[in-house]
């Protein structure tokens, strides 16, 4: 979400902040980083979602009010934007796969090209990426 938020501060088109935050999302998922056990414990997996929008959502609110109205309405739009994927994803989960099967494909792929397939990296690392993305684009959202 966060990253979503940032691109905003280069991309001011709004179709075209939409598409780049969502690719970079894919770009992102990269990295080794935090995941939820969905699938093992889904009712702990949704309150730790609900907790992570939650936070990303503070601090983008917290950090946009140094912009400007149209400044703010594009960061959120990029937020939005960058947890998109993740939004397919949940409802492919909720809907035991009849929705969205072929962008859960390319979502999980974009996950395994680093890390091996079902595989999780140490959770330091996934912590220790997901807090350089995390500070890199408050840097972007603040200067």
């Amino acid at each position: 979400m966060l990253a979503g938020a940032a691109l905003a501060t280069s991309i001011h088109q709004p179709i075209l902040l939409a598409f780049s935050a969502m690719g970079l999302h894919y770009l992102l998922d990269v990295l080794p980083h935090w995941e939820y056990e969905f699938l093992t414990a889904r009712k702990k997996s949704i309150y730790k979602i609900v907790l992570d929008i939650g936070a990303g959502l503070a601090i983008l609110f917290f950090v946009i009010q140094r912009a400007g109205p149209t400044e703010q309405l594009l960061m959120l739009w990029g937020g939005f934007f960058g947890i998109v994927p993740d939004g397919f994803s949940a409802i492919y989960f909720f809907s035991q796969g009849k929705y969205f099967r072929r962008q859960m494909r390319f979502h999980t792929f974009w996950h395994w090209l680093i890390v091996p397939e079902k595989t999780h990296p140490p959770r330091w690392l996934g912590l220790a990426t997901e807090a350089l993305v995390v500070a890199v684009s408050l840097f972007l959202l603040l200067r």
